[in-house]
């Protein structure tokens, strides 16, 4: 298995080098892994630091986007990028933590998707619990929509193969904001993909701000959850 780690960034200069480090002393261990860290032009120069501290590291690649903005077409230049057989999605401001990864490929050889919930027994989110209880109900109502399965379908921390790629029309998956991550379990679920769920604790940002305002996060995804629920076959490919 080789597994390529994509982590979109923006502004995480405080962070990023510890945090890059974490995930090779997870992930070295379990086979071959490639990093893409596809940073949009940080005023805070995240993408450079990086180049700087691992310019001797085959291993991490940077890519830094001038004339393009977004989280989920940064994780598609990244996908677009990568040669492993599976493809690692992960915040990268220790929101996702690492320690989690032995358990991500441990599954890997058994599922086409591994995923991170907040909303299973052991799962969990530091801070303040109306955010937590918030998201928990959004998602109980996505799930009830959708006829999804999946606890937490807007987590974005994700194990896959890149081969179910194949299937999907990515450009459509892949586009907005944290709602491309209900796109993707949602073709998913078309396609009746294997999916496996892991309880994660979401721990505090390590450093800067948080780019998700919660308050637009619910309406733009209220939204897409019901074009997904009319269009969602556009998805896949026929």
């Amino acid at each position: 298995m080789k597994v390529s780690i994509v982590l979109p960034t923006y502004n995480e200069s405080g962070h990023i080098v510890k945090f890059i480090k974490a995930v090779q002393a997870a992930v070295k261990s379990h086979g071959e892994y490639e990093i893409f860290l596809v940073d949009d032009n940080s005023p805070d120069k995240t993408g450079h630091i990086v180049e700087e501290a691992f310019k001797k590291d085959k291993h991490v690649n940077v890519i830094i986007r001038e004339n393009e903005k977004g989280l989920a077409t940064a994780i598609l230049t990244g996908i677009n990028k990568s040669k492993g057989t599976h493809i690692l999605l992960m915040d990268s401001d220790f929101n996702h933590d690492p320690k989690y990864l032995k358990i991500f490929f441990s599954l890997a050889p058994f599922y086409d998707v591994v995923g991170g919930t907040r909303y299973r027994w052991g799962g969990d989110m530091k801070g303040a619990r109306w955010r937590y209880v918030g998201s928990l109900i959004f998602n109980l109502f996505l799930a009830f929509v959708l006829m999804m399965k999946t606890s937490d379908n807007t987590s974005g921390f994700v194990l896959f193969r890149k081969s179910i790629l194949k299937k999907m029309e990515i450009e459509k998956v892949f586009r907005g904001y944290g709602d491309m991550y209900i796109r993707f379990l949602y073709a998913a679920k078309l396609l009746k993909l294997t999916l496996a769920e892991i309880p994660v604790v979401y721990d505090f940002r390590a450093s800067g701000e948080s780019k998700t305002e919660f308050k637009k996060y619910i309406f733009v995804y209220t939204m897409e959850v019901f074009k997904t629920l009319f269009a969602g076959k556009k998805l896949i490919k026929k």
